[in-house]
This record gives structure tokens, sequence and C-alpha cells, in this order.
């Protein structure tokens, strides 16, 4: 009987677990299904920004206390048609550290930002349309 019951607990868990991931949702080519609505995930450590953008024109500015003096930047950008996009990273000092200008379709591009804890990430976009997924997330 403990078996039994202890087969049907872990089949639940993996159906619960299995039905509940996102990317199940949504369709990796589809970021976000809302236009011109930026949706942002932060926490400590981490931030990121998704958006379906369609001649869509913001300034973002995100006050984000990293820990760690080693940051991972992440960007994809899909279905890309017109404008762009500007990121900026500063330090403690309001010095900027990191710049990444982008017009164009990128399937995938990281980059490590060593030896400054970030504390301020602009972002910038002019009559943007695409789909894209700008990360932050602290590295060891």
């Amino acid at each position: 009987m403990y078996a039994i019951l202890k087969k049907i607990i872990l089949l639940s868990v993996a159906l619960l677990f299995l039905f509940s991931c996102r990317e199940e949702i949504i369709a990796p080519d589809n970021l976000v299904e809302t236009v011109n609505d930026p949706v942002q995930v932060s926490d400590r450590n981490s931030y990121i920004l998704l958006l379906n953008a369609n001649y869509f024109t913001m300034n973002l500015t995100v006050p984000e206390i990293f820990t760690s003096f080693r940051t991972r930047f992440n960007i994809t950008l899909i279905d890309y048609e017109s404008g762009y996009t500007s990121i900026s990273v500063q330090d403690y000092n309001a010095v900027e550290r990191f710049r990444y200008f982008i017009a164009d379709e990128v399937t995938y591009h990281s980059e490590l930002l060593d030896g400054y804890v970030p504390t301020k990430i602009k972002i910038r976009m002019e009559n943007f349309s695409g789909k894209v997924k700008i990360e932050f997330r602290r590295t060891l």
C-alpha cells in the first residue's frame, strides 16, 4: 500500500511540474503576447525585461541592487523590424561601465560584466519593433 501511495505522489508531483512550466504556455518565438507592454521581473541580483514591441518608444531606468562584482548580460532579439534599443549600466559612482546598442536581429548574445557592481540599468528604445528579452544575472 505504501509503495502505491508513493508512486501516486511522485506521479502527481511530476505532472504538476510538467504542466506548470511557463515554456509550455508561451512558444519560444513569442516572448510576450501583449504588444507594447513591457514585462519586468526583478529580484536581488537579477533583472529581466520581456517586450513584444510595435513602433515602441521608452526610456526606462531600473535601480538595481546587485551584490556581485560579476554579472552576466544576455539579450535575444527576434522578429526585428525597425528602431533601436540602447542599454547602459552604471556603477555606484554613476559611471557608465557598459553599453550595448542593437538595431538588428540577435539570436542570442551574452557578455560578462566583471569588476564592478551594477547599480543602475538604463534601457532606451526608439520606434522599436521586435521581440526582445534583456537579462542581467549575478554570476559567481
